[in-house]
């Protein structure tokens, strides 16, 4: 008899593993029994199970074709679209993990060429261009050279240019997180930490932007 699974009665996200109760199976004092399984065993078993399916409705898709040409277009179409879901699946973070996901669909690419004695011809991806992330998009862009920018920075929230008071009340720490969140460098790549923990340090001038270069700050603070 197989185990039918009730709703998850708990998960364990730190170790991977999800608690189900069994909803036709007793312990022997009556409790319902419950069984441990990983998260990852389960998902492995899904897709095994999926890729039969999978492989049917190609083959109705492809019996849907009367041409020959059409469904080897197809096949290659199909091919092009599993190299760029086996590309995610190994270089993704939160998936490849999951080596499995890359492998199945690798089988299912090889099962068909083979089935339908289809090779893939078409150059294979090898970097993943993913549109810009939700934590990018709203950074503006410092056309200029960041020392400048940095330098800037300092100078407001320093007392160097402006007469012992600041024109941005802030520690080190939060003009730095600003800095980071806010711009990118000319070439879109954020800008670096070190650099930027480098020319806050009040000891660092020589690592600042030099006097011709720098944004003058101290006409900036209101006469009294």
């Amino acid at each position: 008899m197989t185990a039918d699974f009730s709703p998850v009665v708990k998960r364990d996200f730190q170790n991977d593993l999800i608690e189900y109760a069994v909803t036709n199976a007793l312990e022997e004092d009556g409790a319902l029994k419950v069984e441990i399984v990983t998260f990852a065993g389960q998902l492995e078993i899904k897709i095994n199970d999926e890729m039969f399916n999978v492989i049917d409705q190609i083959d109705n898709v492809i019996l849907l074709f009367d041409d020959e040409k059409k469904q080897v277009l197809y096949l290659k179409t199909l091919f092009k679209t599993l190299n760029s879901l086996i590309l995610y699946a190994e270089k993704l973070e939160h998936i490849n993990k999951y080596i499995f996901i890359a492998n199945a669909l690798k089988d299912l690419k090889a099962e068909l060429a083979d089935k339908y004695s289809v090779q893939d011809d078409t150059i294979a991806q090898k970097n993943i261009n993913l549109p810009s992330s939700p934590q990018s998009s709203h950074k503006l862009q410092w056309m200029g050279k960041s020392k400048v920018l940095i330098s800037l920075f300092y100078d407001l929230y320093s007392n160097v240019e402006n007469g012992g008071e600041p024109l941005i009340k802030a520690t080190k720490e939060q003009v730095k997180n600003f800095l980071l969140n806010n711009f990118l460098e000319k070439d879109g790549q954020p800008l670096s930490a070190s650099s930027i923990d480098t020319i806050l340090t009040p000891s660092k001038e020589d690592k600042r932007a030099l006097k011709d270069d720098r944004i003058d700050t101290s006409k900036l603070k209101d006469k009294k």
